[in-house]
């Protein structure tokens, strides 16, 4: 029987890496995240007119999303962000669903899903086990300004409206911390991957 595995883990935590690893190593592995990507950097129509007309004329230009705009608008307004994240949110189901169903088909021991807000979203009874990722909250604010994908200001407005690492611990089945050399990470990663495989 296929078991379904959730990751999840705060922003900057390492559950890419997670991910990276378990793909090179042909495990079968959805990422939210990439999904996500693709929607906003190759869009369909759909998504553009859905951005237009929800968030504002200003999110589109020449066919292609300004996720900057959408970033300040949405990190400033509760009732927007909800709004988008309720589309989001829905095609990513849809895109791992499918996924799901391809691997139990093919007969997968394991299917590994990456979901950033498995536990905001209470999708944590979709998975026969949660692997949670935990680091610092000093050592991810350091990793993500580091790739500077967010300004500072986003970058804690995104902390708040994700839950605690006590909250996570409590929910998870695996906990694997991430606060030294990605060496030691990879170790403690295949030592969880041993006890799951069991």
């Amino acid at each position: 029987m296929t078991k379904i595995v959730g990751i999840t883990g705060g922003i900057g935590s390492g559950k890419t890496t997670v991910s990276e690893y378990l793909k090179k190593n042909n495990f079968a592995v959805h990422e939210s995240d990439k999904i996500v990507s693709q929607m906003y950097n190759k869009p369909k129509k759909s998504f553009l007119n859905f951005l237009k007309k929800n968030i504002s004329a200003e999110a589109v230009k020449n066919n292609k999303v300004n996720k900057q705009k959408i970033t300040d608008i949405v990190f400033n307004n509760t009732k927007i962000r909800k709004n988008l994240e309720a589309y989001v949110h829905k095609q990513v189901k849809k895109s791992r669903d499918d996924f799901i169903k391809k691997n139990v088909k093919n007969k997968k021991g394991f299917v590994f899903v990456d979901i950033p807000l498995l536990f905001e979203n209470k999708l944590e009874k979709n998975f026969d086990v949660v692997l949670c990722v935990i680091a610092k909250k000093k050592i991810r604010k350091e990793r993500v300004l580091k790739n500077k994908k967010f300004s500072k200001d986003i970058l804690e407005k995104i902390f708040k409206s994700q839950i605690s690492d006590l909250e996570r611990k409590r929910k998870s089945n695996i906990i694997i911390y991430n606060n030294t050399t990605r060496k030691d990470f990879i170790f403690s990663l295949e030592k969880a991957l041993i006890s799951l495989l069991k």
